[in-house]
């Protein structure tokens, strides 16, 4: 179940001690620390406070031994998502994405899972590399944010989800762009259209689509296709009117008739 994520030390003060008391002792040792008689919630809470205050180390081996010592505890879940988290802040993302699936694979009922689903996607995400390298950890991003946007509508990250996502197909989109300007620059524009057409058809909730509508009408133009070219600037007038791209458009729609 969900957990309040609060500390709360009043009357915690000898738990504290003991807590950091072990992990002092347990200190250059590979084994997990006996943490005296520190209850899981008492546990949780200072792996909260050791995650806030940036000892993510401390804060791993706390929440860990809460997820080996007492799986059916109430704090379980939360301290899988605290520890997946915590893998994620230091840039472990491989194990970041085992814990976050063992939450959905475990505590399938927890309150926690759409928060688990929505922050696997962001586990992804944050490993996208720049739109000229490999673009398939972004492919997996958008797949995992889409997920969480159908199965959980009503939750809390609903818009960060989806902002994501149109950040993410905004770059891809800016890839296949990239793709058709070299395309010109060779003196392809045959190829080149086919390039931008794909953005125009497969991101069309992207600014690049208006750009590829415009660059598209204007090779036409550039080669005496004038009817070519006054179709595309039409779509474009059509699929984005009240945008600057379409108010260019017409202008110069209207300058190949005159």
């Amino acid at each position: 179940m969900a957990h309040n994520s609060m500390p709360r030390f009043a009357g915690a003060l000898l738990v504290v001690a003991l807590l950091t008391s072990a992990l002092l002792v347990a200190a250059g040792c590979s084994s997990v620390p006996e943490l005296g008689e520190a209850t899981a919630e008492d546990t949780y809470d200072f792996g909260v406070a050791a995650a806030e205050r940036g000892d993510y180390t401390l804060a791993i081996e706390i929440f860990k031994r809460i997820t080996l010592d007492t799986p059916l505890h109430e704090t379980a879940d939360d301290a899988l998502v605290a520890l997946a988290d915590a893998h994620r802040a230091i840039s472990d993302y491989a194990s970041a994405e085992e814990a976050y699936r063992r939450l959905l694979s475990d505590y399938p009922r927890s309150t926690l899972v759409p928060e688990a689903e929505y922050k696997l996607g962001m586990t992804f995400f944050d490993q996208v590399l720049p739109t000229a390298l490999d673009q398939s950890m972004t492919e997996q991003a958008i797949s995992q944010f889409e997920y969480f946007l159908a199965a959980f509508p009503s939750s809390g990250f609903v818009d960060e989800a989806a902002e994501r996502v149109l950040e993410l197909r905004t770059r891809l989109a800016a890839k296949r762009y990239d793709s058709a300007t070299l395309y010109f620059s060779l003196r392809q524009p045959k190829a080149a259209r086919v390039y931008l057409e794909s953005v125009i058809v497969e991101y069309p909730d992207t600014v690049w689509a208006r750009a590829a509508l415009l660059d598209k009408a204007r090779s036409f133009a550039a080669e005496g296709s004038r009817a070519l070219a006054e179709g595309e600037y039409q779509r474009l007038m059509e699929l984005y009117p009240e945008t600057e791209e379409a108010r260019t458009a017409a202008t110069e729609k209207a300058a190949l008739s005159g």
